[in-house]
């Protein structure tokens, strides 16, 4: 018998940007029951920034193959995802002579049971886009100043992170979106700072909205061209698009809690012997 079609599109596509390396990863792990989405940006004003991000990709995926599908608790394992990826981090960063601190953001999204769920540290952003609209993303883990270089110049918003992974002995506290129903044809995107940069919100939805072009040229096509802004920085994005509707899906639990959950959440307590 022959296996349904998967109820998604999925795309991913990463450029280097104006810059001299990507430090920039990304995954997409599943087979339509259970998935895993993520982006990672290595912070470049800290070294090896793409090793940070490597190592959360590592830890997702050798953690998303072990575990049982569907997942019990999707937003407890990408918390243990974060947690462990922190930690293999600052091991590495240990190692180093003389020792370093890498860094790197996370979002992270399973997708299952036509639910999504997510997570995020940093200012690596997730979108859910609906009819041509974003209707729910992740707020960034920022703070916002004013500099001039000098007394004749206006002043100019500068951005610097307040939570990363690495760097810091504990794992940061993560935060996690409520649990969602998808209805159909809903885009989920998760990006890199250098994607939503240059895009704005409305261009991002509308760029993905046309359902008879392939998710993946769409997607190709919206990195090249937030690659090409001057100055541009390393450009990531994963995207998933809907396809099922709700009859489609398994009828939903009495249990099944859809409203929003409490913003934050910290890292579960290290597992016996993982240092």
């Amino acid at each position: 018998m022959s296996r349904p079609a998967r109820p998604f599109q999925a795309a991913r596509a990463t450029a280097k940007g104006d810059r001299p390396s990507n430090q920039d990863r990304c995954l997409f792990l599943g087979d339509g029951d259970c998935n895993l989405l993520g982006v990672a940006d290595g912070l470049g004003g800290h070294p090896r920034g793409e090793v940070a991000a490597q190592l959360l990709i590592d830890v997702c995926e050798t953690l998303f193959r072990r575990a049982e599908k569907p997942l019990h608790h999707p937003e407890q394992f990408m918390l243990q995802c974060i947690g462990q990826a922190h930690r293999a981090i600052l091991n590495f960063g240990r190692r180093q002579a003389p020792p370093i601190a890498p860094r790197t953001t996370a979002v992270l999204a399973v997708v299952q049971a036509g639910l999504i769920h997510w997570v995020h540290v940093g200012d690596s952003r997730l979108y859910l886009i609906r009819d041509g609209k974003v209707v729910s993303q992740t707020r960034d883990h920022a703070q916002i100043r004013f500099v001039r270089q000098s007394a004749h110049e206006l002043s100019r918003p500068q951005s610097s992170l307040t939570r990363c992974l690495g760097g810091m002995l504990h794992p940061p506290t993560t935060t996690c979106g409520p649990e969602t129903r998808l209805q159909g044809h809903d885009l989920v995107v998760l990006c890199s700072d250098g994607l939503w940069q240059q895009l704005s919100s409305a261009d991002l939805a509308q760029a993905l909205q046309n359902p008879d072009q392939a998710l993946d040229v769409g997607l190709a096509a919206l990195v090249k061209r937030a690659a090409a802004a001057p100055n541009s920085d390393n450009v990531t994005a994963v995207a998933l698009r809907w396809l099922a509707t709700h009859s489609d899906l398994p009828t939903q639990r009495p249990d099944e809690q859809l409203a929003p959950k409490p913003g934050c959440r910290t890292d579960p307590p290290p597992e016996p012997g993982d240092s």
